[in-house]
């Protein structure tokens, strides 16, 4: 650089054994994603063309910290008033305390159980990245953040600070690393029967294969283990001294595929049918029949304009009516979309609806945005913050209860990163007081600890209402959980409607002053 700061020369990224200069010849990049990967990370991963070869020198998925056990591994080297085994019971003693609130005994069994649990993840979101990494034409190289747990955080792919291997990690390395691998990719992981899902194969050979031409055989297979879909593809290998050299990974196949079949989980397979003992080779999605939808018998008012659910009310035929705020004639079930209403008279009524018997559903965080507080419409004297932002490296672990809301759904324990991975939220509730019912939660105890509520149900007067951070509105249509998530709330709702309307309890005026309306 001059003094001026202005940059004299170009340089580049490697210096190659016995050279002197910098080459220009190769991208050094850097490319965490969001967690869980939704198509747009996968695709970045995958496809991403910067016009030289890439090192991809750091990505990763962490883990959880197994809080309990890392304090009582501090203990058995007599380092139990260390600052890092300080560190840690601070953080183990934050988690003991939601363990209580949150009644986590009846999801988990033990603390252990959930532990265990949470950093066992770790596995299969690695394998999920590296998965797209290794069929990526460009990528030449990658080197994986990191090996072991450090910094008092959980980076390690494959063991923890004091060197315990982290539950099927090793497998996911070995798998993912292998010099012949067969890489799948269907999209979306969710869809409704008779909805398309795109199927994608990569190979992924580092010099493993002679040249030739090799036939795979390409499978999906629903949940009675059932063939839905056969097809054999041939790939070329070119000979490895011909010119200009042949990628590392080859796109081999691309195809649309109708899947008419029942619901449940499905695999999409490949395996070599000779000549090739190849890694990889499956991955999962879940198809869902609409048929098969609980009903939604009960009329339901809706409160504010929210085009998503507008949309869905007409499409399945939903009864609905607006809510009138100035009047009550009997307890309804009240869902509330992303539109935030900013007239405190409106907010009142909604408030004597609830506190009269109602239930009132709020399928999303941003209705409560007041100015610039974005939780400033929430009826709770304690409002608490929505916190958080996208998941990273440092990942959250959600978990679910079992609770009518998930009703039909895999749940009670952690949530399903591939059933669920389009309404896996960002953000969540913190600070609150534990709700009446605890639905779903979410923890990070990857990098310090934080933790919030995702669904959880609060009690005013004696009406009720739901607050939801999961991505129903977003993916209306489109991801039958969020369908299934919203029917499984109007009909837990619906089982309050047939009491008789109550009066405002006393001292009702003054706590909807404390809410701010």
């Amino acid at each position: 650089f001059k003094p001026s700061g202005e940059l004299t020369r170009d340089f580049g990224a490697l210096c190659n054994p016995g050279q002197t200069d910098w080459e220009d010849t190769l991208r050094d990049e850097h490319r965490y994603q969001r967690i869980p990967h939704l198509p747009a990370q996968i695709n970045d991963l995958r496809d991403f063309q910067p016009g030289k070869p890439v090192f991809l020198s750091e990505y990763g998925v962490g883990s959880a910290v197994d809080l309990p056990r890392q304090v009582l591994h501090y203990e058995q080297i007599g380092l139990g008033q260390s600052e890092d085994a300080d560190l840690y019971r601070g953080f183990y003693n934050s988690f003991l305390a939601d363990w209580k609130k949150w009644n986590m005994a009846e999801t988990f069994g033990t603390q252990e159980n959930y532990f265990r649990l949470c950093v066992a993840k770790m596995a299969g979101l690695r394998l999920t990245g590296m998965n797209a990494i290794r069929a990526n034409p460009v990528c030449v190289g990658y080197s994986l953040s990191g090996t072991y747990d450090h910094g008092s955080c959980g980076e390690g792919a494959t063991g923890t600070e004091f060197r315990d291997l982290k539950p099927g990690a090793t497998d996911a390395m070995f798998d993912s690393f292998y010099p012949l691998r067969l890489c799948l990719f269907p999209e979306p992981y969710h869809v409704y029967r008779g909805g398309k899902v795109q199927l994608k194969a990569v190979v992924a050979n580092e010099n493993a294969l002679l040249p030739g031409e090799y036939p795979i055989h390409l499978q999906v297979i629903d949940p009675d283990h059932r063939t839905v879909f056969d097809k054999t593809v041939k790939v070329t290998i070119q000979d490895p001294q011909a010119r200009p050299e042949q990628p590392m990974a080859i796109p081999f196949f691309t195809e649309d595929v109708v899947m008419d079949g029942p619901s449940g989980q499905y695999q999409f397979a490949a395996a070599f049918v000779r000549g090739g003992a190849a890694a990889g080779g499956t991955a999962d999605f879940y198809v869902t029949d609409a048929a098969e939808m609980p009903g939604v018998e009960t009329e339901i008012a809706i409160w504010g304009d929210d085009p998503a659910v507008a949309k869905w009310v007409a499409q399945r035929g939903v009864k609905s009516h607006p809510l009138a705020v100035d009047r009550q004639s009997g307890r309804e079930v009240i869902v509330v979309g992303r539109t935030p209403a900013a007239d405190t008279g409106q907010w009142r009524g909604l408030a004597e609806h609830i506190a009269r018997g109602t239930t009132a559903i709020f399928l999303a965080p941003q209705v409560f945005q007041k100015g610039d507080n974005p939780v400033g419409w929430a009826p709770l004297k304690n409002k608490g913050r929505l916190h958080g932002g996208a998941d990273w490296f440092y990942v959250h672990d959600p978990w679910t209860t079992k609770h009518p809301i998930f009703d039909g759904l895999p749940s009670g324990g952690l949530m399903d990163y591939v059933f669920y991975r389009s309404l896996i939220s960002d953000v969540r509730w913190a600070d609150l007081e534990a709700p009446a019912e605890l639905v779903a939660a979410s923890i990070n105890t990857s990098f310090t600890y934080d933790s919030g509520i995702l669904i959880g149900v609060y009690k005013l007067g004696a009406g009720r209402f739901v607050l939801n951070t999961l991505g129903i509105c977003e993916r209306l249509g489109e991801d039958p959980a969020a369908e299934r998530l919203l029917r499984n709330m109007i009909r837990y709702a619906a089982t309050e409607t047939n009491k008789p309307l109550a009066d405002l309890p006393s001292g009702f005026e003054e706590q909807r002053k404390e809410f701010g309306y």
